[in-house]
């Protein structure tokens, strides 16, 4: 269709000029019918006649006497059969209307026409009245062969070119002669309107300084002005995308310089009154006589941009194909190879289109065991990882339905990536997953057995339990909040979730909050500028900016004023902070460790502490025990301390007598009294309390071991005669004993059992 619309353009030009320059009615007609009947139409042979005169015959005026013999028409009309309507054209004649015969070899209207037709071999024929409005009417007589058609377009373009030849002939016969200027032009708009207004392309006529003179209501449609807008008043430049203008205007130029080689069609686009971009395809003629052209337009948008959509798919698709490191195939229903890009033809070596798809990428002589071409031709996309026995190699395969013209699938596109590499590092993970599994089994199953947790002693339950929420605070990078009173251990345990995390290797900064000055603590934790401020001599490093990689331990976090929480939480979220006296903003990679005794949710509800700090610092919490909620661990502190004060000298024992004022004791200092009390004890050999609570708190040191036993048989044979005559004054109830000895149910139970206590 685009092509016939293509062809009815370049006649509708080429007979506006036969329209415009011929002289008489011969002239006119002659060059209609060589038009009609010129390579370029898809007519064989085109005349035109005049009722019969006083001889009783047609006259025959296509390119003179000799072309007669190649119509059927004259043939019979000269014959001896003449009765007015034995041929189209006879019809046409005689009724005023157009005549059409799309089959002759099937048509028996006219038997000796048709006769006449297939001897010369024609297939369609069409005849159309010619009616103007002074002297005789005539008929125009088209024949096509080859089984051509002709549609219902190009029979309305028809007819109206004969309408056009009518009223051409009409003016010619009244003797206004030939159509030299365009004034002759405008007199005559009405006898070829029609042609401008019904050839479906927009069309205009132009002068030399590009002025429109004449414009259609196709192209006024197809730029959204009016004719008043256009005609006179415009310029066909003022249409032209500016990136088409130069090559316009010198093909406008080039065009009225004789000899010139400037070509009569082209593409082009154009801006519309609401500066939309049209593609056209465009055909210009020179008006002969004048310095004017006309210029005829096809909408080609929808076909330019389909082009163009198709054109930057393609290069997508192409570059694709030709950067993907995986192989991209199309198989056909019988496992034939349609397409493969280049990395596949490379690694076979060779275009292998037309061959077996599992002998060319898998070396199979067989179908593929693990083939799904089943599932994808029912319509199903099919991923599976498949070990190829050619090489011995991992691949990734997804296979992908493609669906033909009759919505069934037709093809099968794959495309297969090698991941051989990932599935070892998968087994090496997997590998190195179960090993750390069995050595995190094993390790959580020794550490219940051990005493000691990096700087850590003890191996009482509530301890246990303390490891276990250190080494999961170690396996993250959030941060921690450890509870407990003062001379806990509070930093022991932020130093062993340091040196267990993977920022190990990077600092551990402590910083005891309530010791720094509300007036400094900003440059204190942001650091300064030389300058920033009186005695700032040089740049100074803030607690953040040291402790960058590492870990920062916030001692009484909770002393922390309220604005120097604001600034805190800031940096901490990752918008980072700014140096005293600076003005560029620093984002420290840290982790966060902080320990209070004090109760932080009291502090939000009374408008002490920010609650969105608090819940940023408050995501792990690790509650340490005071030393009184664990005195079986007191042995192991007491020999891990008079170990670390000795310095390798015997040390005083610690009698029964002893220890059995230390387990009663309450150690309101906890640990760090402990600490204390054992350094005077190896220092000045006596045991004196921070907080007396009995008279038996001062214990003056034996000088001798009691019956000469070992600190550990001494420990043992003591804390078997304390558990004995705590049960036997609660007259053996468990829980109460526990209570009074002030350890847990299950640690009582254990050392019954140790001592045979049932």
């Amino acid at each position: 269709m685009d092509e016939r619309r293509a062809q009815y353009h370049k006649a509708y030009i080429s007979f506006l000029n036969i329209l415009i320059h011929s002289q008489t009615e011969d002239e006119l007609v002659d060059k209609l019918c060589r038009l009609l009947s010129s390579p370029e139409s898809p007519y064989d042979y085109a005349w035109v006649g005049t009722p019969p005169g006083e001889n009783g015959g047609l006259v025959a005026v296509k390119a003179g006497d000799e072309f007669e013999s190649l119509c059927p028409d004259l043939a019979v009309i000269r014959g001896d059969a003449v009765d007015g309507r034995s041929c189209p054209a006879a019809i046409a004649l005689a009724e005023g209307r157009t005549y059409i015969v799309q089959h002759i070899d099937i048509d028996f209207n006219f038997s000796l026409w048709r006769e006449e037709a297939l001897k010369r071999g024609y297939s369609s024929a069409v005849s159309l009245p010619l009616l103007p409005g002074v002297g005789a009417p005539g008929v125009l007589s088209l024949y096509a062969s080859g089984g051509y058609l002709i549609d219902a377009e190009e029979l309305n373009l028809l007819e109206v070119l004969v309408r056009g030849v009518g009223a051409a002939i009409e003016k010619l016969r009244m003797g206004q002669g030939h159509l030299r200027s365009l004034d002759a032009l405008a007199k005559s708009e009405k006898m070829y309107r029609a042609v401008f207004e019904n050839t479906g392309t927009g069309t205009i006529i132009i002068d030399h300084e590009m002025t429109i003179l004449f414009s259609n209501e196709c192209f006024e449609a197809m730029t959204g002005y009016t004719r008043e807008e256009i005609v006179g008043r415009m310029k066909w430049s003022q249409f032209v995308a500016p990136e088409d203008l130069d090559r316009m205007q010198r093909y406008h130029y080039g065009r009225r310089i004789p000899g010139s080689d400037i070509p009569i069609e082209y593409e082009c686009r154009i801006h519309d009154k609401a500066k939309n971009l049209q593609y056209i395809y465009m055909k210009v003629g020179m008006i002969p006589g004048t310095t004017n052209s006309i210029a005829s337009f096809m909408d080609i948008t929808e076909r330019k941009l389909a082009e163009n959509s198709l054109r930057e798919s393609e290069a997508k698709l192409s570059a694709i194909l030709t950067t993907f490191e995986g192989f991209i195939y199309i198989t056909t229903k019988d496992r034939h190879l349609e397409f493969i890009n280049r990395t596949l033809e490379e690694r076979v070596g060779r275009n292998a289109v037309g061959e077996l798809c599992h002998k060319v990428i898998y070396g199979l002589d067989t179908p593929c065991p693990w083939c799904t071409d089943e599932k994808v031709y029912a319509g199903q996309t099919v991923r599976q990882e498949v070990k190829s026995p050619l090489d011995d190699r991992w691949y990734f395969s997804v296979r992908t339905p493609i669906i033909g013209s009759d919505r069934t699938v037709s093809k099968v596109q794959s495309i297969v990536l090698d991941i051989t590499d990932r599935k070892l590092t998968e087994e090496a993970i997997a590998e190195s997953a179960k090993h750390l599994r069995n050595e995190n089994i094993r390790l959580r199953s020794t550490i219940r057995e051990r005493y000691k947790f990096g700087d850590i002693v003890g191996k009482s339950e509530v301890m246990q339990e303390v490891y276990e929420l250190i080494l999961k605070a170690a396996t993250t990078n959030v941060h921690v909040m450890v509870y407990g009173e003062s001379g806990t251990g509070k930093e022991l345990v932020a130093r062993a979730i340091h040196m267990m995390s993977d920022r190990s290797s990077g600092p551990f900064v402590p910083v005891n909050c309530g010791a720094i000055s509300e007036s400094i603590i900003e440059s204190e934790f942001f650091g300064y500028k030389k300058g920033a401020f009186t005695g700032a001599g040089t740049d100074k490093k803030g607690f953040l900016d040291i402790s960058d990689g590492g870990t920062l331990f916030l001692d009484e976090i909770g002393e922390i004023g309220l604005n120097m929480q604001v600034k805190l939480l800031r940096a901490i979220e990752g918008s980072g902070y700014t140096p005293v006296g600076g003005t560029l903003v620093q984002k420290p990679n840290i982790r966060i460790v902080a320990a209070t005794n004090r109760n932080l949710k009291e502090l939000v509800q009374k408008g002490l502490m920010r609650e969105d700090f608090y819940y940023r610092v408050h995501i792990i919490p690790i509650k340490l025990p005071a030393l009184r909620e664990r005195k079986d661990d007191l042995p192991l502190l007491i020999d891990h301390f008079l170990s670390m004060y000795s310095g390798g000298k015997e040390t005083p024992p610690i009698t029964g007598r002893i220890l059995a004022a230390f387990t009663r004791y309450h150690w309101p200092g906890n640990i760090r009294e402990l600490q204390n009390v054992l350094k005077r004890y190896v220092t000045l050999r006596k045991i004196d309390f921070m907080d007396p609570m009995e008279p038996e708190t001062h214990v003056e040191a034996s000088p001798l071991p009691d019956a000469g036993m070992g600190l550990t048989e001494a420990v043992e044979s003591f804390e078997k005669r304390v558990i004995e005559s705590a049960l036997e004054r609660t007259r053996w109830q468990k829980g109460r004993t526990a209570e009074v000895l002030g350890i847990h149910r299950k640690t009582l139970f254990t050392k019954m059992r140790k001592y045979g206590l049932k």
